[in-house]
C-alpha cells in the first residue's frame, strides 16, 4: 500500500500543465494574424490556432481555473498557507525522481511550460495536499498504520545496478574511498527504474519489490535485513532470466515508529482523496460557467 508514496503529489501538479500550455499560447495572442506554420506555402496562422485551442481544450481550462479558485478559496478560508521554502522543498524532491533539476527544466521547457508557472502549480497542489490533510482524523492515520505496518519499516533508497560482478566489487571499492553514489550510479547503472534518476529509487515498503517481481526477492530480503540511515550495502547478487545481476543500495532515511511514518501516510491518504475533495468542493460552491453561450446565440 506504501508502494506509490514516491509520486507525492507530483500527477496532481501535472493536471494543469495543459491549463499553462493553452494559456500562454492562447492569452496572449487573442487576435493575431501572425503565420505559425505553412504547408505546401498554405499558411496556419495564430489566429486559427487559438480557435483550435479554444475548440478542443476551452473547456477543460476553464474547469481547472474553477478548480483552483476554489482551493485558493478554501485555503484563505481555513487560514492555510504555504512558503516558498515548502514550494522549494518540492521541487527539490520532483527534480530528485526525475533525475535533477535541470531534467525537470528540460521537460517543463519541451511541453511549453515556464518554470515559475511550473512553481506556481505546485503551490496550488501543496495548497491542496494541506487541505486535504487537515481533515484527515487521527483514527483514520492509525487505521491505516495498523493494516500497512507489515510493510514497515520504509526505506529510502538509491540502486546502482551491473551485470558484472568486477565492476561492482570496483564500484563499492570505490564508494569506500569516497566516490559518488549519484556519479558512479549515472555512470554505470543499468538498472531500470533508477538509471535515469542518478540512482535514486525513493522510497521502498517490505514486500513492494517481490510483490511486483517475485524474482528480485533476494535483493528485497537483503535490502531489508539491517537497513540503517547512511548505510551502503553490496553487491548484491540476483539471479535474472539467466543472467547474474550485481546491485549496490545506499539507506537515505529509514522510517520505523508510527510518528516518523505519519506524514508519508498523511501525503498518501490524501493522494488517494484528491478527486473526492475536488468533487466536494464543487458541490458546495456557487459556480456559474458563462463559457460559451455566445457562441450558442
Amino acid at each position: 500500500m506504501y508502494k506509490n508514496i514516491n509520486k507525492n503529489f507530483l500527477i496532481v501538479a501535472l493536471i494543469f500543465v495543459i491549463s499553462i500550455i493553452v494559456l500562454n499560447i492562447y492569452g496572449c495572442n487573442k487576435s493575431d494574424s501572425k503565420v505559425v506554420a505553412e504547408v505546401e506555402n498554405e499558411k496556419i496562422t495564430q489566429d486559427e490556432l487559438n480557435k483550435e485551442l479554444n475548440n478542443r481544450y476551452g473547456m477543460e481550462v476553464l474547469q481547472d481555473l474553477i478548480t483552483e479558485k476554489l482551493i485558493l478559496l478554501e485555503a484563505k478560508k481555513k487560514n492555510i498557507n504555504v512558503s516558498d521554502q515548502e514550494i522549494n522543498q518540492e521541487l527539490e524532491k520532483v527534480a530528485l525522481n526525475m533525475g535533477g533539476m535541470d531534467k525537470l527544466k528540460e521537460q517543463l521547457k519541451n511541453r511549453g511550460v515556464s518554470f515559475d508557472d511550473y512553481k506556481q502549480k505546485l503551490k496550488m497542489d501543496l495548497l491542496l495536499r494541506k487541505l486535504i490533510i487537515s481533515e484527515l482524523s487521527e483514527d483514520e492515520i492509525k487505521v491505516f498504520y495498523e493494516n500497512n505496518k507489515q510493510g514497515l519499516p520504509l526505506v529510502e533508497v538509491s540502486f546502482i545496478m551491473v551485470p558484472d560482478k568486477n565492476l561492482a566489487d570496483s564500484i563499492v571499492k570505490s564508494l569506500k574511498n569516497g566516490g559518488d553514489f549519484t556519479k558512479l550510479a549515472e555512470t554505470y547503472s543499468q538498472d531500470p527504474i533508477s538509471k535515469d534518476t542518478k540512482g535514486y529509487v525513493g522510497y521502498l515498503a517490505r514486500y513492494d519489490i517481490s510483490r511486483n517481481s517475485p524474482t528480485f526477492k533476494t535483493l528485497e530480503d537483503a535490502i531489508f535485513k539491517n537497513p540503517q540511515k547512511g548505510k551502503i550495502v553490496g553487491p548484491i547478487e540476483v539471479d535474472y532470466n539467466k543472467q547474474k545481476l550485481y546491485y549496490i543500495v545506499k539507506y537515505h532515511n529509514v522510517l520505523s515508529t508510527y510518528e516518523e511514518v505519519k506524514p508519508k501516510i498523511q501525503e498518501l491518504l490524501a493522494q488517494q482523496k484528491v478527486q473526492e475533495y475536488i468533487q466536494k468542493l464543487r458541490k458546495n460552491a456557487n459556480i456559474k460557467i458563462h463559457y460559451g453561450q455566445e457562441e450558442k446565440k
